[in-house]
């Protein structure tokens, strides 16, 4: 973990934009409670063998966890369009509302043997015990919503994962049961909190180490288990701009290999899709003394067309001054220019372009947990590149 500079921090962060009032008052008494609750159960570590009934004030875990979460996403600017509208909730002004799901997951110390064999209390040696205080987002399998939020708290063997609605619209309502049945169906989805404020602890789902492991995964190169200079240097921000050529021999070629390998690396992980987004600029080189432009050249549109097919995913990566979404768009969509020197496609193929390319945005947001703002600023920017000097 010592590799992974800016991502574990050794003490509590500080929100500094709260009045006294608040602070000292009703967020206080939530802090108070939360270091109550670790003091009396979130301290002790969970085994396979754990049979604890895990006591608590329903109203007030869940502000508190809401708290946390809050001020995590403020630190990192996402999904603040839902928690935003919690803020008197936080404060108590307002009742929890009553599609909000928190469930337990628990993640049990690590023994001799087999990271995934989760052995009884008694059974062996602790190698590894789960020593943490992480907040951050997650995504439920097989359900994909603009209308809630999700951010676990997750402290020692205890992982609170906190299903927030959007409070201004009735979408969420309707979307409720379809989220508990996801839930139901999930692997690791843990148990839901019981509102009578008495549950008793699961069976871990999870041991330490194979749980870091997850977490080490999504930071690569952070934790350097790849090497790739390219993109190091781009997650470190040395530069803004990455320019990714389609060579001429390789068009030539029909070999989309080249191209898919890199495509592929930007999608291995979270750390490098968020690193990435908004720093790339494709292009086609080996043309220049073709006096055709690239949409009248045969051989270049079947092999985008080809790249296209299996690699939708621009929209995320595209430099927001650049314009390679335009030119791959008039290429796919049978540009041509007109009798009177204007550039003309087909509309129907520009609508069905568009439309896979936000659905793969949509598909990406889902998998790496990209939280709403970001999914509406890159859309955002999108339509303006395509758009920019049509009619």
């Amino acid at each position: 973990m010592e590799r992974a500079k800016g991502k574990i921090v050794n003490t509590e962060l500080k929100i500094k934009d709260v009045c006294s009032v608040c602070n000292s008052g009703k967020l206080s008494e939530l802090d108070s409670y939360g270091k109550n609750l670790f003091l009396s159960d979130l301290l002790n570590y969970v085994y396979k063998d754990t049979k604890h009934l895990l006591k608590y004030d329903y109203n007030l875990l869940a502000r508190w966890l809401l708290k946390v979460a809050y001020n995590s996403a403020r630190a990192h600017g996402s999904d603040l369009e839902v928690l935003s509208q919690y803020a008197d909730i936080i404060l108590g002004n307002e009742p929890l509302p009553n599609d909000l799901i928190i469930c337990l997951r628990t993640i049990a110390p690590t023994t001799e043997g087999e990271y995934t064999v989760l052995p009884a209390s008694t059974s062996s040696s602790v190698i590894d015990n789960p020593e943490w205080f992480r907040v951050g987002v997650f995504r439920v399998e097989n359900f994909d919503s603009m209308y809630w939020a999700f951010r676990h708290v997750t402290i020692n063997s205890y992982s609170f994962l906190i299903h927030i609605p959007s409070i201004v619209s009735n979408e969420a309502t309707a979307e409720s049961g379809s989220l508990h049945d996801a839930i139901n169906n999930e692997t690791y989805s843990g148990t839901v909190l019981k509102q009578s404020g008495e549950q008793l602890v699961p069976e871990p789902a999870l041991d330490s180490i194979t749980y870091s492991l997850i977490h080490f995964g999504q930071f690569p190169l952070t934790y350097e288990l790849i090497q790739n200079g390219t993109l190091k240097a781009a997650i470190d921000g040395n530069f803004d701009l990455v320019g990714y050529w389609i060579d001429r021999k390789d068009i030539e070629a029909k070999n989309i290999g080249n191209a898919l390998e890199f495509l592929t690396e930007l999608l291995c992980a979270r750390e490098i899709v968020m690193s990435m987004k908004d720093k790339v600029e494709f292009s086609v080189h080996g043309y220049d003394d073709d006096p055709r432009e690239l949409y009248e050249i045969p051989e270049v549109l079947e092999f985008l067309r080809q790249l296209d097919e299996v690699w939708p995913y621009w929209m995320l990566f595209q430099h927001p001054n650049h314009s390679w979404l335009q030119i791959l768009c008039i290429c796919l969509s049978n540009g041509k220019k007109n009798n009177q020197g204007f550039l003309e496609f087909d509309g129907d193929l520009l609508s069905k372009n568009m439309n896979r390319w936000f659905l793969a945005l949509n598909e990406l947001s889902h998998k790496f947990a990209i939280s709403l703002e970001i999914n509406k600023a890159v859309s955002e920017k999108a339509m303006r590149i395509l758009t920019k000097g049509f009619s």
